[in-house]
C-alpha cells in the first residue's frame, strides 16, 4: 500500500491505483473520470474446487399415496433431490483433521435423510402430479430397512483434500466443523466455502402397483474456496431487448423502444499492459485542471 495525503490527512491507497499521466500529459484520476470499454484482464473472485470424491448409493422408498388408485393413467415418473437431512456427532456427519496430514481431512457420513420430488407422468408426458417422499441413506442402524450391505451401508469414510480447512458453527460456545449442504431447499441452495456436499438422484425402478420407487443417489463431496484470480475478457454480456412500443419523435418512445442502458465502467487492469495501476495518483483541482468540479466525468452510454 502507498500513502499519499488529501489536504492535512494522509490517506492510504493500493499501490496499484496511483496516477500516472494520460496522453495529453494530464493527471489522470479515475475517482473522478472511470474509465469507459472493457478491460483485457478481470480481477474476479472465484469458487475454486480444490478436491471433490463422490459416491453411488442406492435404496427404496414408499410413495405417500396408491398410485394405481390416485394416478391410474400413470406409466412414468422423474425424480430430483430437494433436501438434505443430517445431524453432526458420533453415528452421524462428521468431520476430523489427519494426524500428520494438515491438508487433508476425514470425512465420515451417516444417516442421511433426503427428500425428493417425484413427478408422476401419463403416457403422453402429461403432468399428474408430484410427491415428495424421503429414504434413508447411510442408516447407522442395520436393521434399518434402507439398509444394504452392499448399496447402502452404514457409513462411509471419505478422504478429501482440504488447504484451506472447513467452515464451522459459531452459534454454540464452541465452534463445530460443519458441511455445506447444497440443494434446491430454500437457505440451502448455494455453495459455500470450505466442504461442500450436493446429491444428484436418478430413477430406478417406479412401481404404479407397490406405490413405490427405487432411487440411486450420488453423493458428492467438494473442498471449495473464493479465490482471486485474473482472467482473459471478451467483454460485456450483450443483453438482448424486448421492445413494448413502437418509436415515434418523442424522446421516452424512442428511449423506450432503443437500447438497454449500459454503464461500461471498465474495471483496472491493475498492471500490465496496460500500466492502469498508475492511475490513481495524488490529483486535486489545480493539477488536473481549473475546473474543479466540472471536470469530473459521469459516465453514460
Amino acid at each position: 500500500m502507498a500513502k499519499c495525503k488529501c489536504g492535512l490527512r494522509p490517506r492510504i491507497v493500493s499501490s496499484v491505483c496511483q496516477g500516472m499521466n494520460n496522453s495529453n500529459g494530464n493527471c489522470f484520476d479515475v475517482c473522478s473520470t472511470p474509465m469507459i470499454g472493457d478491460p483485457n484482464l478481470l480481477g474476479i473472485m472465484a469458487p475454486l474446487i480444490y478436491d471433490e470424491i463422490g459416491i453411488n448409493l442406492c435404496t427404496s422408498a414408499t410413495l405417500d399415496v396408491d398410485i394405481a388408485e390416485t394416478y391410474p393413467t400413470a406409466t412414468s415418473a422423474t425424480v430430483s433431490v430437494i433436501d438434505m437431512d443430517y445431524t453432526y456427532g458420533a453415528g452421524n456427519v462428521g468431520i476430523e483433521a489427519l494426524t500428520g496430514r494438515p491438508n487433508c481431512c476425514l470425512v465420515t457420513l451417516s444417516n442421511i435423510t433426503v427428500t425428493f420430488a417425484v413427478r408422476v407422468f401419463d403416457c403422453c408426458c402429461r403432468l399428474l402430479g408430484t410427491l415428495y417422499p424421503t429414504a434413508l441413506y447411510l442408516p447407522s442402524d442395520t436393521t434399518a430397512p434402507t439398509y444394504d450391505e452392499d448399496t447402502n451401508p452404514s457409513s462411509v469414510e471419505l478422504e478429501l483434500f482440504a488447504p484451506y480447512g472447513y467452515s464451522y458453527d459459531t452459534t454454540g460456545a464452541t465452534p463445530t466443523p460443519v458441511i455445506n449442504a447444497i440443494t434446491f431447499a430454500e437457505g440451502s441452495n448455494s455453495a459455500g466455502q470450505g466442504i461442500n456436499l450436493f446429491a444428484n438422484a436418478k430413477l430406478l425402478d417406479f412401481s404404479t402397483e407397490d406405490s413405490t420407487v427405487t432411487i440411486g443417489l450420488t453423493l458428492v463431496l467438494q473442498s471449495m474456496y473464493y479465490v482471486g484470480y485474473k482472467v482473459p475478457s471478451a467483454g460485456k454480456i450483450d443483453i438482448p431487448k424486448g421492445s413494448i412500443v413502437t418509436p415515434d419523435n418523442s424522446d421516452c418512445r424512442r428511449f423506450v423502444a432503443g437500447d438497454l442502458l449500459n454503464l461500461a465502467i471498465k474495471p483496472l487492469d491493475l498492471g500490465a499492459p496496460n500500466n492502469e495501476q498508475n492511475l490513481k495518483n495524488d490529483c486535486n483541482a489545480n493539477a488536473c485542471g481549473a475546473g474543479g468540479v466540472s471536470d469530473i466525468t459521469i459516465p453514460i452510454t
